[in-house]
């Protein structure tokens, strides 16, 4: 696990390209995720209503359940595989605090921040993320 001080700053970055993705999304509408002469996808204009249905399914068994379904769906191998690992880090935080967001219908990045940070949550996803390699194992 990273030390408080990176995890810091990790948040802080996921928190800053949450909000430049919202405001990005807010000005101009996007077109296909897929778009363009690539296969690579636009994380600015992915829809995660599919992810987060799936997430909240999985949380009425458990937080760690929710972690699973999220660590397990396939566009988090893609953004891994397409974007590299700081940035995935990045896309990770910033899809929970939207997705926190959207649970609870609120705007407060703080609280869902807050949220993400906790020591219940830090667990049940560690235990998931170990539960997830040790079953492709």
């Amino acid at each position: 696990m990273a030390s408080p001080n990176k995890q810091q700053k990790r948040a802080h970055r996921a928190k800053a390209k949450a909000k430049q993705n919202r405001t990005q999304r807010a000005v101009t509408a996007k077109p296909d995720a897929f778009a363009g002469d690539d296969d690579r996808i636009d994380l600015e204009s992915v829809d995660l209503t599919e992810l987060f249905l799936e997430m909240r399914v999985a949380g009425e068994v458990s937080q760690q359940a929710m972690c699973a379904a999220f660590l397990a769906h396939p566009l988090l191998a893609l953004v891994l595989e397409q974007e590299g690992e700081e940035e995935a880090t990045d896309f990770i935080l910033a899809a929970l605090i939207e997705y926190r967001q959207w649970t609870t219908d609120s705007d407060d990045e703080a609280a869902a921040l807050a949220w993400i940070e906790s020591a219940e949550f830090q667990a049940d996803y560690v235990a998931a993320s170990q539960s997830l390699v040790n079953s492709q194992d």
